[in-house]
């Protein structure tokens, strides 16, 4: 399940779909190769599982032809992929310059930026296929940074605690619905089974939502009294407040949840959250091992 555009960021698109004399036009002379010079002054100190993909990459100069770097003003996303060309896409604009300097942007976050362009583009173009049976790890991690993020403002640390399982219940649904496809009974017994919850009292209420959007998503957690009242905007507020912009795609699309996990694997880095192992770190690692699979 690849999503076209984000909702939460108000129609961004996920991939592009640029013609090659666009991505040309928008292209900085010699990108890939101003990319390889600083990567590979710090390669010694560079100890990451991704380290060999991404170096078989950027030190050869035919594989370097799948990646583009560009500045789209109005794209605000570090990574992409470029459809009609079949290239890797890393965007300067985010990084505010306009080219690639020996200090700026950093080179441990353009290292971030392959190692995600490199995730991305596996997941997108099939070449790796996420297992469903990972949909129960994904919902228990989800289930962490939501419990995190609302839980004292909505009362899952108290008396209303009880809460947490119809949370994990919806939030399995859309998991199952938006990264994997699965909706409808099928989708409410796997979720049942996870959360372990008797969802059948509730289950004809279920079914006026699509799981597979993140807006119905959001409207079942406010109706069925989960996070009462609660709103497109309130949600995507407190998420780029707490983890900023880079996380909101990770909700939505199941490539960028992927890539976001693996990139913020990354010390010294900051394209996304490197504190994201602190909401499970348990299901963190088992994300890892998903991450693991991509680059081996």
């Amino acid at each position: 399940m690849i999503k076209e555009k984000f909702t939460l960021l108000k129609d961004v698109p996920n991939i592009l779909k640029l013609s090659s004399a666009n991505i040309k036009s928008l292209s900085v002379d010699n990108g890939p190769r101003k990319i390889f010079v600083p990567l590979q002054m710090m390669s010694t100190r560079i100890d990451h599982f991704t380290k060999e993909n991404v170096f078989s990459l950027i030190s050869n100069i035919e594989k370097r032809r799948a990646l583009a770097v560009v500045n789209i003003l109005d794209y605000n996303l570090h990574v992409s992929y470029n459809l009609p060309s079949k290239q890797m896409i890393i965007n300067l604009t985010p990084f505010g310059v306009d080219d690639i300097y020996p200090t700026n942007p950093d080179p441990k976050n353009l290292y971030a930026c392959l190692v995600y362009a490199i995730c991305f583009k596996s997941i997108v173009t099939g070449k790796f296929v996420v297992p469903e049976s990972y949909f129960s790890v994904i919902t228990n991690y989800l289930l962490s940074v939501f419990v995190n993020l609302f839980g004292k403002e909505y009362g899952l640390f108290g008396i209303y605690s009880t809460e947490i399982s119809k949370l994990k219940f919806l939030t399995a649904c859309y998991v199952l619905g938006s990264f994997f496809g699965v909706t409808g009974k099928s989708a409410h017994r796997k979720a049942g089974t996870v959360a372990m919850i008797q969802y059948k009292d509730f289950e004809e209420e279920l079914n006026k939502y699509d799981f597979s959007t993140i807006d119905d998503f959001i409207k079942s957690l406010s109706e069925m009294r989960v996070f009462p009242g609660i709103n497109r905007h309130a949600f995507t507020a407190r998420i780029l407040r707490i983890l900023k912009i880079n996380f909101i795609p990770a909700l939505e699309d199941l490539a960028r949840f992927i890539s976001t996990i693996t990139t913020s694997n990354i010390p010294g880095s900051n394209i996304v959250n490197t504190n994201l192992f602190r909401f499970n770190q348990t299901e963190y690692q088992k994300l890892l091992e998903i991450s693991k699979l991509v680059f081996r």
